[in-house]
């Protein structure tokens, strides 16, 4: 099933272009990681996904329910159903006062309690301890949907992700498979590249040597 789509999606920080995605579909099966350098444009991207904020140019459209989880904001509500927070062993209000893991507990609740077909998380484990990573890792396993999350924890995004989407240049590039099938993937092309350049540079140097 088709979640959300975007096409032709431009968006600038001044006048510096930060992303320029051609397309994009993401479906009901879909878990992808999203990776790259800091300040590539990653929780922007996924903020244009989610529709929280506009790009300047394309379109984006979403089929469905959506959550948005992120350790850096507050949960989009404040109150959850009793039932929902005794499941996570928190309280069912918001209040600043929480523990690091309680707040954890409840934006996960939070998130996971509206049947909604496809969760975005911003740095999930960011700050979490390891305890509260595996309750996370353990609830988004179980969540029948999809996901699209940004994570420097590699791990996690081994045991979650069945696709990663790598940011460069304001470029999108999908891959298949965890974070490590990824990596591996990456290196390949690397040193591919670099194979290809000193052919270049064998082949100009045989060149210039005829005349």
């Amino acid at each position: 099933m088709l979640l959300v789509e975007c096409s032709n999606i431009k968006k600038y920080f001044g006048d510096r272009l930060i992303l320029d995605v051609e397309n994009l579909r993401v479906y009901s099966e879909d878990r992808i990681g999203i990776v790259g350098v800091n300040g590539v444009g990653k929780t922007t991207f996924i903020n244009i996904l989610s529709q929280r904020i506009e790009p300047d140019e394309g379109w984006v459209k979403l089929y469905g329910k959506c959550s948005y989880i992120s350790q850096l904001e507050e949960p989009g509500n404040i109150i959850i159903s009793d039932e929902t927070a005794s499941r996570f062993g928190v309280a069912s209000t918001w209040n600043e006062n929480m523990s690091g893991g309680e707040k954890t507990r409840f934006k996960l609740a939070d998130g996971l309690s509206h049947n909604s077909l496809l969760i975005f998380a911003d740095e999930p484990t960011s700050n979490v301890d390891i305890e509260g990573i595996e309750l996370m890792e353990e609830k988004f396993v179980e969540h029948k949907g999809a996901l699209i999350l940004i994570s420097h924890d590699r791990s996690f995004l081994d045991k979650l992700c069945n696709k990663i989407l790598e940011i460069e240049d304001g470029k999108i590039r999908i891959y298949s498979g965890n974070y490590s099938d990824y990596a591996s993937q990456k290196a390949k092309e690397i040193e591919r590249a670099g194979f290809e350049y000193e052919e270049y540079k064998r082949k100009e140097a045989a060149s210039g040597s005829n005349y």
